[in-house]
């Protein structure tokens, strides 16, 4: 009778230096070199500079608009007397496009339902 060799099953593997070293190689995370943080660090603060600059535009815009509210509502007053608290509030709500629509109606109208019609 031959006798058989007993086949190793992989627990019983003995593992070799490369063995380790790709195990190693697998566990480690990528390396950063300065030049990858520093693009990075530039990609990020422009992107700040860029949300910012969005900001400071969007604060111009809103600046500018209730400016012309304010300009209509003291336009209306100065024609029509005093408004009541729901005009107003209808004209600080409003977009630039219906003020300056309603803006350019004070000048013609002979009453308040004139600059507010539709």
């Amino acid at each position: 009778m031959s006798r058989q060799e007993p086949t190793a099953s992989p627990e019983d593997k003995v593992p070799t230096p490369s063995d380790d070293y790709d195990m190693e190689e697998e566990s480690k995370m990528r390396y950063v070199t300065s030049i990858e943080r520093l693009s990075r660090e530039e990609g990020r603060e422009e992107g700040r500079e860029e949300g910012r600059e969005e900001g400071r535009e969007e604060g111009r815009e809103e600046g500018q608009l209730e400016g012309q509210q304010e300009v209509v509502l003291s336009l209306i007053e100065e024609r029509f007397g005093p408004l009541d608290d729901s005009l107003r509030k209808n004209v600080r709500k409003a977009g630039r496009e219906q003020i300056l629509r309603w803006a350019k109606r004070i000048l013609s109208a002979s009453s308040l339902d004139d600059v507010f019609a539709t």
